[in-house]
């Protein structure tokens, strides 16, 4: 007996030496990991969030299919509203009606529209057959439309009554046939087929919940999304997103952000064509919760359904936060079901913060901080964190470091640099454009953002200002060099230069050097004129046109925009 006891008494103490050793030694890993990290100055997320290793057609189905009987989306404008049911049947049955064109896995459907009843069905449809989604602002001009076209090379396009006209007249142009759909029940030509007259046309429908989506073969590297972006600089780029891009984001917002549960109800002012909008709209049908939709800002209907609709979770971009803080009509509508507000697309001021709590009532608003090139958004502030100017820590799964603007060398806490993020949210790269993506991805997978930030001793990050030229208008990025293009093709235009001017309710407009061709008197208004006929309304000369004997240029003949900048000041 006792010497079995011993033997005991032995085995358990081996056995409590061998963990003590092992909890040892995963306690020196830690550290070791730690003063690496330390050392690095990387900052890492929390651990990766488990994302299913399906495509989003697959994800969707799923989701539609457990939620059947819940009202969905509620239509600003008129009330109506559709259930997860009737956007699944209907999705599916344009689901074959697209196989019977053709449209297989990896062709590219377009949507020209602005945030409409039906933009949900064809987005579906277009996964269900691992097809890409490549949607695009209705408010682009024709050479806008043609470059998306060019990049993204669409084999069907919705279109709405908004769109249809122009879509029509650039197709008829294209090297490939495109077919027009249209989403509105009435086509304003003959010869453009309605969603409406496709989905009542008899044939054979499939069982809803016995229905499958194409499969992708990797996830990881097949791309779901086309989202045009100006990237860092240059015109706009169609970026690719992979369905683990997307996905791994969504999760993201849902289990670290939103938090979304049963009643909540999200107001999607956010355009869809837009990586916000769209990551806001995929979030809901993964917490299968109810969102109304708006197509366009109008301030009474926007507080009405604030109110109306008991709405929960409001994401917004600066210019709507301006008018929080600022319109006296605010203060007349009821706020109290709204548990937080989400500004992203741009950088808010305390006062405007401040100002908007004030004028609401609501105390949890939260900046957030992503580009369409990292998957939408990689950064939200917590709730928790008091500093309400951080963006927060950078996502789950995801490394940022902030580098050097000269040299390239990683810094460490509260020194300011150029802001760079690793991971399963960096985009595949920009198509057909290999030069874009290595400048923008570097070899060791890290992107540039192009924005300059820090960050404190919690991890928090903070935007302070922008290395890229780019111009914010609205959470829009505007590209200098385009509407310097465009000047420049002027008779009356010798040289120009483009450069955002601060805008309390804009964020940023563009305005306009101007050098002007000897033997032309060309007045500022004219040339406004021209430059804005050519363009989307975003990209309008809002700042105005200045002239100037030169355009201050370094020797290699780059625009000086902080000489110009310094100038504008003194306007």
């Amino acid at each position: 007996m006792y010497i079995t006891m011993y033997i005991h008494n032995v085995y358990f103490w081996l056995l409590s030496f061998r963990i003590s050793r092992k909890l040892y030694e995963i306690t020196v890993e830690w550290k070791i990991e730690r003063k690496m990290e330390k050392q690095d100055k990387i900052l890492y997320g929390s651990p990766a969030l488990p994302v299913p290793k399906i495509c989003i057609g697959q994800w969707i189905l799923e989701r539609l299919q457990q939620n059947q009987n819940r009202i969905l989306q509620v239509d600003a404008a008129s009330g109506e509203f559709l259930k997860s049911e009737d956007i699944l049947v209907k999705s599916i049955k344009l689901a074959e009606a697209l196989r019977f064109r053709g449209i297989k896995a990896a062709d590219r459907v377009s949507i020209s529209s602005e945030n409409h009843p039906n933009w949900l069905i064809p987005m579906c449809a277009t996964f269900y057959l691992g097809a890409v989604l490549a949607p695009f602002n209705p408010a682009y001009a024709e050479g806008e439309v043609r470059n998306t076209f060019e990049i993204s090379k669409p084999s069907i396009i919705f279109v709405s009554r908004r769109t249809e006209k122009l879509i029509s007249q650039v197709v008829q142009t294209l090297s490939w046939t495109v077919e027009l759909i249209q989403l509105d029940d009435e086509a304003m030509s003959t010869n453009i087929s309605t969603l409406k007259s496709i989905l009542e046309r008899p044939g054979y429908i499939p069982d809803a919940l016995a229905y499958r989506a194409e499969s992708v073969p990797n996830p990881n590297k097949q791309e779901a999304f086309i989202l045009y972006s100006s990237g860092t600089t240059g015109l706009s780029k169609g970026v690719m997103l992979s369905h683990k891009n997307m996905l791994t984001t969504i999760y993201f917002l849902q289990n670290k952000v939103l938090r979304l549960q049963g009643n909540d109800t999200m107001l999607l002012l956010l355009p869809f064509y837009h990586g916000y909008g769209q990551g806001m709209l995929l979030t809901v049908l993964l917490a299968g919760v109810k969102f109304v939709v708006m197509n366009s800002f109008q301030p009474e209907t926007f507080l009405n359904s604030i109110q109306k609709y008991r709405i929960t979770h409001l994401p917004v971009v600066p210019s709507v936060m301006v008018f929080l803080a600022k319109h006296p009509i605010v203060r007349s509508y009821d706020f109290s079901n709204v548990k937080e507000i989400i500004c992203g697309a741009a950088s808010l001021s305390q006062d405007v913060l401040e100002a908007v709590t004030n004028n609401t009532g609501v105390k949890c608003i939260r900046n957030a901080y992503g580009m369409t090139e990292l998957s939408i958004a990689v950064c939200v502030n917590s709730k928790e964190n008091k500093n309400s100017m951080a963006v927060g820590t950078i996502a789950p799964g995801m490394q940022a470091k902030i580098v050097d603007i000269e040299t390239g060398a990683v810094l460490g806490r509260y020194q300011h640099g150029e802001l760079c993020c690793k991971g399963d949210q960096v985009m595949l790269g920009y198509r057909g454009n290999p030069k874009a993506t290595a400048e923008t991805i570097d070899a060791d997978g890290w992107l540039h953002t192009g924005d300059v930030a820090y960050y404190d001793q919690d991890g928090y990050i903070f935007i302070v200002d922008r290395l890229k030229e780019l111009i914010k208008y609205k959470g829009f990025q505007i590209a200098p060099a385009e509407l310097e293009d465009i000047l420049l093709s002027h008779p009356g235009v010798k040289d120009a230069a483009v450069i955002g001017k601060p805008d309390e309710l804009c964020g940023e407009v563009p305005l306009a050097f101007v050098v002007k061709q000897v033997g032309y008197d060309v007045s500022a208004q004219e040339i406004r004129q021209f430059v804005d006929s050519k363009l989307s309304p975003q990209k309008w000369l809002r700042g105005g046109v200045h002239f100037l004997e030169d355009i201050p240029k370094n020797a290699t003949g780059k625009i000086l925009r902080r000489e110009l900048k310094k100038l504008l000041a003194k306007l």
